[in-house]
């Protein structure tokens, strides 16, 4: 299998890891992908991982953004908390040039989970734009990532989403104001107290993060 001819109409020529790639690449999540291929998630994985390390190899070279992704969480972040300079820079603008063309929401997740443990503010363009997804984990994740990256740019675009629809996006959202938020952000955060309507978690989520700003404010 090579780039060129990954298209259903070679089908009768697929392994079965193979279709179960397509699928994948079509956007579809393990979960789904799980129950149409009828078979566990962690054999959808495996199928998913053993596509993508193959067409890296047909194409002659290492795929290193690949190749990290197709890692577990625990070791991903081994290889990127182990990044000399160099490498951490030619990984930063692999996810740069190559973040849009990920269609997969497994794919995208992993990417937004990766710029926050980089931490670099050359994500932020993407990271913003995951704010106003329609996915409420691309939403979840940015604010975790904003939080973790700590670039003050980001402070109002991550004000705003306290008012999300979905309380675990909010709740990451008040914890991201932690390392930059200042006085504005309390007095939105106390309007997080005060409603009625508000889960307990984001309340406790907001009272810690008030507390944590008036210690550098």
């Amino acid at each position: 299998m090579t780039d060129k001819n990954v298209r259903w109409e070679n089908i009768c020529n697929f392994e079965d890891y193979q279709i179960t790639y397509m699928l994948y690449r079509e956007g579809k999540s393990i979960s789904v992908l799980s129950i149409i291929r009828n078979m566990d998630k962690k054999q959808v994985e495996k199928h998913i991982i053993k596509a993508k390390i193959e067409l890296s190899k047909k194409r002659n070279s290492k795929d290193v953004l690949i190749e990290i992704m197709s890692k577990d969480k625990n070791t991903r972040l081994d290889i990127i908390t182990g990044l000399k300079e160099q490498k951490r820079k030619f990984l930063i603008s692999e996810i740069c040039n190559r973040y849009t063309k990920f269609k997969n929401p497994d794919d995208r997740m992993i990417l937004i989970w990766m710029m926050g443990e980089i931490k670099d503010s050359k994500f932020l363009p993407f990271l913003r734009m995951e704010l106003r997804s329609k996915n409420v984990n691309y939403r979840r994740l940015a604010c975790s990532a904003l939080g973790k990256i700590m670039d003050k740019t980001a402070k109002p675009w991550i004000e705003k989403v306290l008012e999300d629809s979905n309380p675990q996006v909010r709740q990451y959202a008040i914890k991201a104001l932690t390392g930059i938020g200042d006085i504005e952000s309390i007095k939105k955060l106390k309007n997080v107290l005060m409603s009625r309507n508000e889960k307990e978690y984001v309340k406790r989520a907001a009272k810690e993060t008030i507390m944590e700003i008036q210690k550098y404010i």
